[in-house]
């Protein structure tokens, strides 16, 4: 796809999440659109190499949104892609059906969600499985910038990198915005490149709403020496003005007046 197409279906993967939301009354819509176009970057971009007629074909990238509330935009793709059926999005929020963390049951699912500071360390042995049994497929995640204050996430910064893990890349999606507060450049995020480069990982700070930036960001991925870091710099509630920025869009459930507003602006 090009650009204009990639904003396109960003901006239907966006509303679709709206519409889900407010049909079953729950949902996490700003940290779900802070991710969006990384998530369509992705799979729609060509970075994935993936076969939905073989989910579990060894030879695919591997990837997990460990920040798996905002599952609903990877439900749409998913089903775009062709892993499930369209109608079992109806199963959301019910038991028994599509919740609002992932888990390997979905196909195209590599990792149950829901426990943080897990996802580095296993797309890093996602990796290094891959390197010793002779494939060339990366590893994959997406992590919440909140999330990075788990220890366990540096533990495996660390392994990676003196693993030579040049096939595992990690995603920060840098929102700034956490559940309850702002986050700014703390003691994680100050001088943050640097301290990744210190570690031995590559790390590249973009736009993650530009697919240019981030189809750049990937192109040297495959064949890399060492680890990756991409800091995406995001907003939360990126592409409706009223959710943009605030707090309260991690999880709150628009009104219809709101609902109308959000319909207006991602249908533009």
């Amino acid at each position: 796809m090009d650009v204009a197409a990639l904003e396109r279906t960003a901006r239907r993967i966006r509303l679709a999440a709206l519409e889900h939301t407010v049909a079953k009354g729950k949902g996490h819509l700003g940290g779900t659109y802070s991710c969006t176009d990384l998530l369509v970057a992705l799979y729609y971009g060509g970075i994935l190499r993936i076969d939905p007629k073989q989910p579990h074909w060894p030879g695919r990238d591997r990837f997990i949104l460990s920040k798996g509330h905002a599952c609903l935009a990877l439900y749409t793709i998913l089903i775009d892609m062709g892993f499930m059926d369209a109608g079992r999005m109806a199963t959301y929020g019910e038991d028994g059906g599509l919740g609002a963390q992932l888990d390997v049951s979905i196909p195209g699912v590599d990792w149950n969600t829901g426990s943080l500071g897990h996802a580095v360390g296993v797309t890093a042995g996602m990796a290094l499985a891959a390197r010793m049994d002779k494939r060339d497929n990366i590893a994959v995640t997406i992590l919440g910038d909140a999330e990075v204050a788990e220890g366990s996430i540096w533990e495996a910064i660390a392994f990676a990198a003196d693993m030579g893990l040049g096939n595992l890349v990690t995603i920060i999606d840098r929102n700034r915005l956490s559940v309850t507060e702002i986050m700014e450049d703390d003691s994680i995020f100050r001088n943050f490149t640097p301290k990744m480069e210190s570690f031995g990982w590559r790390c590249l700070s973009i736009d993650g709403h530009s697919f240019p930036s981030i189809m750049q960001a990937f192109a040297s991925v495959r064949g890399a020496d060492r680890p990756t870091m991409i800091l995406a710099n995001t907003i939360k509630g990126k592409g409706v003005s009223f959710m943009e920025n605030v707090l309260k869009w991690h999880h709150t459930v628009p009104t219809v007046k709101e609902l109308e507003i959000a319909r207006r602006e991602l249908g533009e």
